[in-house]
């Protein structure tokens, strides 16, 4: 038969009539399976026609079931032969797939190899009908908001939901005084913010920065200084300000010292987002940013994806943070999808942290983003003063706390002379009593006797257990020597706890760590025993910090890059040397010591990066991670030439290859790695699971 020459008239299933401009709507189907999870063809009923615009999101039937889906497009006819199936319904009149999120959603499925549906399930939160028919109500209740002041306009619409997201934010009702007083001191020592050139280099236009900061007068908190200093150059552009953070407590004090600014009359509005939130909060606030009702939006990881009108600068604070990395595939980085949004929307960014990262470093030495930080001479005068054991001279450096520790942590708490006592921080690896123990008589490592895992347990009496296999014993039996008797490698923060009380009775001994992470405390004298990554922030910074034990994060290639990043955070909350701050440091990790007596990491990155450069490894290249059988690992290499296979160990799934291919090679490997997936999803093939530039794959 002859094909027409001219395609047919859209008709739709059921003889239902079809909109007589643009009957057919390209529709992106929410579908978990790969080779699915892409546009269709429907066509457009004559009583949705109005509704139906690119970027709403409608029910549509695929496979006999009712499935979420987004309108992509509207177009004149189909390729389809034959009658289409129907829109069934509008979910919500809002066009919340705007073609800037597209964009930037293609781009990280790109990036990630991942599917788009996969990426918008992260990208937009879940709808809640209650909260939208609030806002369009509010919406089109003030037909005048366009023509009000944007900051009345911004701070009307807000009210109600940072007022909710506060108690979202809290965990203890006693920290809301703290709260707002860390909140008022962050207000009181931000003016000025930074430096005049400084200030200048984060105000212009799409400026791209990075700055690593010191404790100076604010420790722990110079981020939000240097951040306030972008935002408020932004929108007094009449822009607005994307600012994430890594979790709930910087949400917490940014949130207070936004507060305190809003207070003194510095800015006038915020919106928070993040995933405290209730669904009703979050689909509230997120709604804010799409409508233009916010220039100013906060947020965790998720909120890089959240919509803004006329963005200025993302900033994004403490890139490092291993909570940036979405555990939900394509497992994108935020710091990537902050980087692929400024090219994207021509904006500004600023890097801000304690430490620097290697991917920030990287960039800094491309010349992509310009470093603000400090000269040296500036950050030796605004950081702590850093004591280093010696070994050789001090024989009792070896103990749990040694005497040199209690010195100084005597003398922080009831200092001699004109300095002023302040709380001490004593940051400890773990939760618990001996984590890890010992044989108390032949040194050897207590393990499991069924996996060689190392046991652990609560007292010197047991039970002892295994946390890989599930092992448990009453006693202990060493297998060299036969001994019972156990000792500790690495006390954890409950026997700490025990010695401080002891060795400074009538001192107040407060702990964070596990479920209980106090988000600030006050000034007062006292001493705080935190695990690593659970320091609270303190009023006027800690008098003196005593690091112990090395936390090792594991055998992986950036081990060093964590542990300086864990006690650079540690050590920035303590008060810099002219304010009488000290920092004894326990770590024997050269790099460790090297970092934080000169408080200066983005030197010591810029070091160890020599030899990352020299042999391809990250951020030089970009990794993938296939996990599967090895035989289909194989199949997917052969199809991927330019794949470079580094390491092949043993998984659970079968296998984990991780190769490396160039990063400017990217957008091809994306590509062509999600194609594979979504063929071999088709033939029914077993899958591969893709990981790119995971931290942890090598």
């Amino acid at each position: 038969m002859d094909e027409p020459l001219f395609p047919a008239a859209t008709t739709a299933h059921g003889q239902v009539p079809v909109a007589e401009t643009d009957p057919v709507a390209r529709v992106l189907v929410d579908h978990p399976v790969p080779h699915l999870a892409r546009a269709f063809d429907y066509a457009v009923p004559l009583t949705l026609a109005e509704a139906a615009q690119p970027g709403v999101r409608v029910r549509v039937k695929f496979a006999g079931r009712l499935r979420d889906g987004y309108i992509l497009e509207r177009t004149e006819s189909s390729d389809h032969v034959g009658p289409l199936a129907v829109i069934e319904r509008i979910t919500s009149p809002l066009p919340v797939l705007t073609p800037l999120l597209l964009e930037l959603c293609e781009a990280v499925a790109t990036r990630y190899a991942g599917t788009l549906p996969d990426v918008l399930r992260l990208a937009i939160p879940p709808r809640h009908a209650r909260a939208e028919k609030a806002v369009l109500a509010e919406e089109s209740a003030r037909p005048a908001t366009r023509q009000s002041p944007p900051e009345q306009a911004a701070t009307e619409a807000d009210s109600e939901s940072d007022s909710s997201s506060e108690s979202d934010v809290e965990t203890d009702e006693d920290a809301t005084p703290v709260l707002t007083a860390l909140g008022t001191w962050v207000a009181d020592g931000s003016a000025p913010p930074l430096p005049s050139a400084l200030a200048d280099a984060a105000g212009a236009a799409s400026a791209r920065l990075a700055l690593t900061v010191t404790p100076g007068r604010l420790p722990g908190l110079g981020w939000i200084t240097a951040g306030l200093a972008a935002a408020r150059a932004a929108l007094s552009a009449g822009t607005s300000v994307l600012w994430l953070v890594p979790d709930h407590r910087e949400i917490a004090v940014l949130s207070a010292a936004l507060d305190a600014e809003i207070a003194r009359g510095t800015i006038d509005e915020y919106t928070a987002l993040h995933a405290d939130q209730s669904p009703e909060q979050r689909w509230t606030a997120w709604l804010q940013g799409l409508l233009g009702r916010t220039r100013l939006l906060i947020g965790t990881r998720a909120a890089a994806f959240a919509p803004l009108t006329d963005l200025g600068v993302i900033i994004c604070t403490d890139d490092a943070n291993q909570n940036y990395l979405d555990q939900h595939a394509p497992y994108p980085h935020a710091r990537e999808v902050c980087l692929l949004r400024s090219n994207l929307e021509d904006t500004g960014l600023l890097f801000v942290s304690t430490d620097r990262s290697a991917e920030v470093e990287r960039l800094v030495e491309i010349g992509w983003l310009t470093d603000i930080s400090p000269s040296a001479t500036e950050r030796r005068a605004a950081s702590p003063r850093v004591v280093v054991p010696d070994e050789d001279r001090d024989p009792y450096a070896w103990q749990r706390i040694p005497t040199r520790a209690w010195e100084i942590m005597r003398h922080a708490l009831h200092p001699r002379g004109d300095e002023a006592a302040g709380p001490v921080l004593v940051q400890v690896p773990r939760t618990g009593y001996y984590p890890v123990f010992a044989c108390a008589r032949c040194q050897e490592t207590a393990r499991c006797p069924v996996c060689e895992s190392p046991l652990s347990t609560q007292s010197e009496v047991g039970p002892f257990a295994c946390r890989t296999c599930g092992y448990h014993s009453e006693t202990f039996t060493c297998s060299r020597c036969r001994s019972h008797q156990v000792r500790s490698i690495v006390r954890g923060r409950t026997r700490t706890v025990e010695e401080l009380s002891k060795a400074l009775p009538g001192v107040e001994i407060v702990e964070s760590g596990g479920e209980n992470i106090p988000i600030a405390v006050d000034f007062t004298p006292r001493v705080i025993v935190a695990t690593t990554g659970a320091e609270p922030y303190a009023i006027g910074g800690y008098a003196a910090g005593i690091l112990l034990d090395s936390l090792w994060p594991g055998p992986w290639m950036r081990a060093s890059d964590e542990g300086v990043r864990r006690r650079m955070r540690a050590a920035s909350l303590v008060r810099a040397r002219s304010d009488g701050g000290v920092v004894y440091l326990g770590d024997s990790d050269e790099v460790i010591r090297g970092a934080l007596t000169t408080f200066d990491p983005a030197v010591t990155m810029a070091r160890a990066l020599h030899d990352r450069r020299e042999l391809g490894f990250p951020p030089y290249r970009r990794i993938v991670e296939l996990t599967g059988a090895g035989t289909d690992i194989d199949a997917v290499l052969g199809e991927v030439p330019e794949l470079e296979e580094l390491t092949r160990d043993e998984d659970e799934a079968g296998q984990k290859v991780v190769a490396a291919y160039p990063i400017a090679a990217g957008p091809h490997i994306g590509t062509r790695l999600a194609e594979i997936t979504a063929a071999r999803s088709a033939k029914k093939l077993p899958q591969v699971r893709v990981r790119i530039d995971d931290p942890r794959s090598l």
